[in-house]
């Protein structure tokens, strides 16, 4: 059920207008975190598209999810997964890891 609640949470939020959004952090200091602290599991880059661990979904499939936007993103993070470890990241590394997976998502 708290699975359900997430999943529909996520869908209203990334569904939701951006009014003057802008986009958050750097993706390159994001990339520079993502290799040190995401890579054991996610593939995080073209380089190094394969997910290490099988069930952790690669940066570019994240991005490319439908409707997944930077506040879905940070109600993602901000959420506890039982699949992933319960990292507390610093808001500058998670807004920047939140800006290079958004720089992954395919131009339409």
């Amino acid at each position: 059920m708290k699975k359900l609640i997430l999943i529909i949470s996520m869908i209203i939020i990334a569904r939701a207008p951006d009014a003057g959004a802008q986009q958050l952090g750097n993706a390159g200091a994001g990339l520079e975190f993502a290799k040190s602290a995401c890579a054991e599991c996610h593939g995080i880059s073209e380089e190094k598209p394969i997910s290490p661990n099988p069930i952790a979904p690669n940066f570019k499939e994240i991005a490319n999810t439908p409707g997944m936007n930077e506040r879905a993103l940070v109600v993602w993070f901000r959420t506890p997964h039982p699949s992933m470890p319960n990292f507390i990241l610093e808001i500058q590394n998670e807004e920047d890891v939140i800006a290079y997976i958004m720089s992954l998502k395919d131009e339409k």
